[in-house]
């Protein structure tokens, strides 16, 4: 007989009873995108304006819309391999490569000469989009050691021949690594990013089966990574006034862990953005917005949209879990911050259907694994390792109660079941959502 073995970790099983039923920042967010500029095919996580800049240039759309809610951001470049680095040069002495390959390389520009900073120095300097960079050396090595910090080049020792002085020069010999993104990407994507932590992830596809297959992917990472997060999608721009194809689409997702945005118009930066672009948008703020704050009639910054929505459609809308943008006076708001939920399964309830309840449930698993993760195979399988994990977890609760992320009368505790490794707790509370409907009675006297 073999050891049948499985993940060690710990697993929260969420038990939802019908009885329950409830009327119904700072988080990390996944941007996968394609660009002439960035690390390729590498996961770079990137917490504020000058790290992004220095990473993308400012120039992914998908990325400024991700990080406008302040989430951290975590970029994935994806490219088909084949991109190559623009470069310059002298014959059996340096080499100057771009930081990153692609066309974006092409247009910087570099030259050395005399510097008048440091005298007996030379100075390499290299303009790109952001900023001119300036590096004073005496000698190859120096020079190598300095552009470590460059935001565009690097610099690498070919021979023993003095370095000369030379003109304004652009690199070349960028090479872009873009193409048409395929179910072939997808999976690539899937593979690299599965063991991530990250609260919300923008997919870049608008195509079903892709989605479909995002969908297995976010749901095996729940289950086999025990890792919890909000998958966003959209739609092709040729659908975006079409709320049928929208609902299609929730239709076909039904789950608390997607969300399936329906905005699409002109930003309030004059870009036209379609549902897909707006994804990223949707999902930086999710990632965003702490659990005990709805997302619920938050202001888009949806300058016109491509469609106002009728009342027959927003309810549609709603009914099947797609996520749109109103006309409320002057400006757009979230009509209702639902995901694509509607038809309840089993362990399932109605308020799991909002994004507010949905991240709480899932915020509060990720960090118990985060004890869980400090804890792992440090305390032993009795009662008292027990009440260790337990007190910290208890600890925890407390502040998201005091938060108002989930209601009084929580309970978590040792369900002193231990064989083993393992050993079971649960956890029961009541997730909060936010007061969307005002029903006011009025006893006229």
């Amino acid at each position: 007989m073999t050891i049948q073995r499985e993940r060690p970790g710990v697993t929260v099983e969420l038990i939802a009873k019908a009885k329950e039923r409830v009327v119904p920042k700072s988080g990390v967010v996944l941007v996968p995108y394609q660009a002439e500029w960035g690390a390729p095919d590498t996961m770079v996580k990137v917490t504020g304006y000058d790290e992004r800049i220095a990473e993308t240039f400012g120039e992914v759309d998908s990325i400024e819309l991700a990080a406008e809610g302040g989430a951290t951001i975590i970029g994935y470049r994806m490219t088909n391999g084949n991109a190559v680095k623009a470069a310059y040069s002298q014959a059996d002495a340096i080499k100057i490569e771009a930081l990153y390959p692609g066309t974006k390389g092409n247009s910087i520009t570099v030259s050395i000469a005399t510097s008048t900073a440091e005298p007996g120095k030379k100075e390499l300097q290299v303009k790109g989009p952001i900023k001119t960079e300036k590096f004073s050396f005496v000698d190859v090595v120096e020079l190598e050691a300095k552009t470590t910090q460059s935001i565009y080049v690097r610099v690498s020792k070919i021979g023993d021949t003095a370095i000369a002085d030379i003109a304004e020069t652009l690199l070349t010999g960028g090479v872009s690594g873009n193409a048409g993104l395929t179910s072939t990407d997808a999976t690539k994507l899937f593979t690299v990013v599965s063991g991530a932590d990250f609260d919300a992830m923008h997919l870049p596809f608008d195509d079903p089966a892709v989605q479909a297959a995002a969908k297995q992917f976010m749901s095996d990472r729940r289950t086999l990574n025990k890792k919890l997060s909000t998958l966003v999608i959209g739609g092709g721009s040729n659908d975006d006034e079409n709320m049928t194809k929208h609902t299609e689409r929730s239709v076909s997702m039904n789950a608390r862990y997607v969300v399936n945005c329906a905005i699409a118009g002109q930003h309030n930066n004059g870009k036209m953005y379609g549902s897909l672009q707006w994804a990223a948008w949707v999902a930086g703020m999710i990632a965003a917005t702490p659990a005990h704050e709805s997302f619920t009639a938050i202001v888009v910054p949806l300058k016109k949209a491509l469609k106002d929505w009728g009342h027959t459609e927003i309810l549609n809308a709603l009914s099947t879990g797609t996520l749109i943008a109103t006309r409320d006076g002057d400006v757009y708001i979230i009509e209702s911050a639902v995901n694509t939920l509607s038809v309840i399964g089993t362990d399932e309830r109605e308020d799991y259907g909002k994004i507010r309840v949905s991240m709480t449930l899932d915020q509060i698993v990720n960090d118990l694994m985060t004890v869980g993760k400090k804890y792992k195979g440090k305390l032993a399988n009795n009662d008292l390792g027990g009440a260790v994990f337990v007190g910290a977890g208890q600890a925890y609760l407390q502040v998201r109660e005091q938060q108002g992320a989930i209601d009084t009368g929580w309970t978590f505790t040792d369900l002193k079941n231990g064989v083993g490794d393992r050993r079971g707790f649960l956890l029961s509370a009541k997730p909060l959502d936010a007061i969307e409907y005002f029903d006011i009675d009025w006893e006229v006297l």
